[in-house]
């Protein structure tokens, strides 16, 4: 499914589900542990216990922390010289480091997490993707018992996103001990490689538009909107879930089955002439923009506004301190990384 309409309807999932399991015949499901794919109570159930983390008050209170880390983190750039990959020293760090807080890890351990889960989001199947993830998981449980020692000495138990979860688990057995640790992965991976993405490869859109880079610099109200256009003219996602339908139903002029499997593009719907005219074009004062970059439904990413709050921070700053930043390289000698599920730019070098 390619076109807007009938990737939300997916996507809004009255006839469709996330949860590959409803696809295997009756019986042959014996996986009991709730995972974020599924549909209904049991994706309520996780949700609410993360949601806590994502609240509008806990984000709006991280900005001076995601300034603080954007202006240290340029300041080192700055050190280095140019011309310095934006990717190692901002596109990269930022979200990791803002993840480290949010769960409750070691800052300094922001580079191991972003080795993790580059494996994790690797194509399935690949020897770094089954590394990463049981390295990962021996740090989630490592960390959770140094979390449970502090708590046990009086740390709040709300302090971060994994006290919430231990709490979750010893205390209310909300969870299991591989919901805990699956749950706390799947926050890493939506919140790191996603808006590392959006920051190098939608500085360079905007490098690649003066025109609309000028109209940003000459009105800084444009930033909002901007970052909305960046999300939708941008490709982040390479590969979208694929998906069950749990009824007939219509899409497309195609009867799509019940069981039958069904692949969105929302890389496509972004780019839907009926909604988006002139979709190729890229327009800082797109209005309306109704992209779907973060989803659609029940299912809509829990971290949007996190991920806002970095690009708000990551480009406003960019843009103050380096009026004249450019890249140092030519465009087409950009190389992507390829073989994940998540696009990637394995450098932005830029010079200023």
């Amino acid at each position: 499914m390619t076109r807007y309409e009938d990737v939300r309807t997916v996507l809004a999932g009255e006839h469709f589900t996330r949860d590959l399991s409803a696809a295997a015949p009756s019986g042959q499901n014996h996986n009991t542990t709730r995972t974020v794919n599924m549909d209904g109570r049991p994706h309520l159930e996780l949700r609410s216990l993360v949601s806590k983390a994502f609240t509008v008050r806990r984000i709006e209170g991280m900005r001076p922390r995601i300034q603080q880390l954007t202006d240290e983190l340029l300041d080192e750039m700055e050190r280095h010289g140019p011309p310095a990959d934006l990717v190692r020293h901002l596109a990269a760090p930022l979200p990791a480091i803002a993840m480290c807080d949010l769960l409750g890890f070691p800052t300094a351990d922001h580079e191991r997490l972003n080795h993790w889960c580059d494996g994790i989001t690797a194509v399935p199947g690949t020897d770094a993707g089954t590394a990463a993830w049981r390295e990962l998981g021996a740090y989630v449980n490592e960390t959770a018992r140094a979390k449970r020692a502090e708590m046990a000495g009086g740390r709040p138990a709300d302090a971060d996103l994994l006290s919430v979860l231990i709490r979750a688990h010893d205390d209310a057995g909300r969870l299991t001990h591989e919901e805990l640790v699956l749950l706390v992965v799947v926050v890493l991976a939506g919140g790191l490689e996603t808006t590392q993405t959006a920051i190098g490869a939608g500085l360079i859109r905007l490098l690649r538009n003066p025109d609309q880079l000028k109209r940003l610099h000459d009105d800084p109200r444009l930033l909002d909107p901007a970052i909305d256009e960046i999300l939708r003219h941008q490709p982040v996602i390479d590969l979208n879930r694929v998906q069950v339908a749990t009824g007939d139903i219509r899409l497309g002029g195609q009867l799509v089955r019940a069981g039958d499997l069904v692949q969105i593009s929302i890389n496509s719907a972004n780019h839907d002439e009926t909604v988006f005219p002139e979709s190729n074009r890229f327009e800082i004062a797109r209005h309306p923009n109704p992209h779907i970059a973060f989803g659609h439904g029940a299912h809509h990413c829990l971290g949007a506004a996190l991920a806002r709050l970095e690009l708000q921070t990551a480009f406003s700053t960019i843009l103050r301190r380096f009026p004249r930043i450019d890249l140092a390289v030519p465009p087409e000698s950009l190389r992507w990384r390829g073989g994940h599920v998540s696009l990637g730019l394995a450098e932005v070098p830029v010079t200023w």
